[in-house]
């Protein structure tokens, strides 16, 4: 019979009940022996609904009394750091949903434990697993696009519960994304408007190791139900657009002159390749990342492999949200 690990979940809120737990039926590699969380009506809705064998309200509890190969937290950052500060000490994997800790000091940390223990900590930056985003670093990294010279992205949402929370758990998506797409980068600007701490949006300018440039606009100034999310990298002469992370479009220069000949034809050369999946098909998979960082997560650990983002990488993009209070703060003087 094939092994299978041993997985412990912390956390019962409402990502984890109405999402995240089920995408790991994408992986039989799996058994889910033990759930926690502190809210015992969270807990025992969760238990009773997914069938898990043991509850506990305290994670040190769970960590102590399972033999667990692995944890899957979804909480808060701060509860990010703690689990997984205990799980590492106690030579469990674990994956935390983003953001990975409270601040770049903690992370730093948790980069030590992992050292120390062998095991790691992923960070569930989901942006880079979803479908539209993977392609479009995939055409971006062919030699025909010439680099990605410039970027630009929108990232918009509804109005948080404060402007800290707003860039803790919602900008850090968009910063780790240029780095995903572009490598290390460095913020040069960054420009604010202010409505009150639950509204407010910012213009990040940032420049790449490579030479690239790049903008980020993000803001809690619009309301959910439009379209939020928009990213376009511009290379030679051609760029790649996801729009609404469900729909990409690639410009390519055209190999034929359409307006001055026939007969026209697409040309495999050229012009525009564009993915667009059906909303008609019945829902099995999301293309928003969670099932694919979850399959990678335990095909990793079951194969012998270190998974990424860990903190080593995570670290990278909580001192960027740093250097954003920095660049704010020397606009106040």
């Amino acid at each position: 019979m094939e092994k299978k690990l041993r997985v412990g979940i912390v956390g019962c809120g409402k990502h984890m009940f109405e999402f995240i737990y089920t995408c790991l039926r994408w992986t039989q590699q799996v058994q889910v022996v033990a759930v926690c969380d502190i809210d015992e009506a969270k807990l025992n809705r969760f238990s009773n609904y997914y069938n898990i064998p043991q509850t506990y309200m305290d994670y040190n509890e769970m960590i102590a009394k399972e033999s667990l190969d692995a944890i899957v937290c979804v909480i808060n950052e701060q509860m990010h750091y703690e689990v997984a500060k205990a799980a590492l000490l106690a030579g469990i994997d674990i994956f935390v949903e983003k953001t990975p800790s409270s601040t770049s000091q903690q992370a730093e940390e948790l980069i030590e434990l992992q050292k120390q223990s062998g095991k790691t900590a992923m960070v569930g930056f989901n942006r880079r697993f979803m479908t539209s985003y993977v392609m479009a670093k995939e055409i971006a990294s062919r030699p025909e696009f010439g680099g990605i010279h410039m970027y630009q992205s929108q990232f918009n949402t509804t109005p948080y519960k404060s402007e800290a929370y707003f860039k803790l758990n919602h900008v850090i998506h968009h910063l780790d994304l240029a780095r995903f797409m572009m490598g290390e980068i460095k913020l040069t600007q960054v420009q604010r408007v202010f409505i009150d701490d639950k509204r407010v949006g910012y213009t990040i300018s940032f420049r790449s190791e490579s030479g690239g440039i790049g903008t980020i606009q993000s803001g809690s100034l619009l309301d959910e139900l439009y379209p939020m999310e928009r990213l376009e990298l511009i290379g030679d002469r051609q760029n790649v657009v996801v729009d609404n992370v469900k729909n990409l479009v690639y410009n390519r220069p055209p190999s034929q002159k359409k307006d001055q000949f026939k007969p026209y034809a697409l040309l495999e050369g050229g012009d525009t390749l564009s993915w667009n999946t059906s909303h008609g098909l019945y829902p099995k998979h999301s293309y928003h990342g969670y099932e694919d960082e979850l399959v990678y997560f335990i095909d990793c650990l079951m194969n012998g492999r270190k998974p990424e983002p860990n903190y080593e990488d995570a670290v990278q993009t909580m001192r960027l949200l740093e250097d954003m209070e920095v660049l704010l703060a020397e606009q106040v003087k």
